[in-house]
């Protein structure tokens, strides 16, 4: 009789311990892409991710609307600031995978996570002129010419 409360009472406690590691793991992730952030991108894209007016773009509510998009979701790797950024694949993925998700979370519910050798790949084939590559992007999503 006390065996089935025992085995369920050591399942709750390794889930307890397993959810708690998790959370440790994620505050982890969070903290590490927002120092990569706060060294690699609010120089341009300021700390609340305002951006610079006519030259670098605003990261809220727009840095994952059109994240869906292979185009747009290659072009953020291969930006200039993201693609030469002196961190590993790994470390991009996660801070791109936290830009979106801090600067954008109403777009970024279905963002498939970046992955270390996915941003490898893109990184090795930067844009050259990444106003005009992210203007011919929007104004192919959307159909229409793209303000700036």
């Amino acid at each position: 009789m006390h065996r089935p409360l025992l085995l369920f009472t050591i399942l709750v406690v390794c889930a307890s311990a397993a959810a708690a590691g998790a959370e440790a793991d994620d505050a982890d992730t969070y903290r590490l892409a927002h120092l990569d952030y706060m060294l690699h991108c609010q120089g341009c894209h300021m700390a609340d991710g305002s951006g610079v007016e006519g030259t670098v773009p605003p990261l809220p509510g727009e840095v994952g609307k059109f994240i869906a998009s292979p185009e747009w979701r290659d072009y953020l790797i291969q930006v200039p600031g993201a693609s030469q950024a002196l961190i590993d694949d790994e470390a991009l993925a996660r801070l791109m995978n936290w830009i979106v998700r801090r600067f954008d979370p109403e777009n970024a519910g279905d963002l498939k996570p970046y992955e270390p050798e996915e941003v490898g790949r893109l990184r090795s084939q930067p844009v050259t002129n990444p106003t005009e590559v992210r203007r011919r992007i929007i104004e192919g999503l959307q159909g229409a010419p793209a303000e700036e």
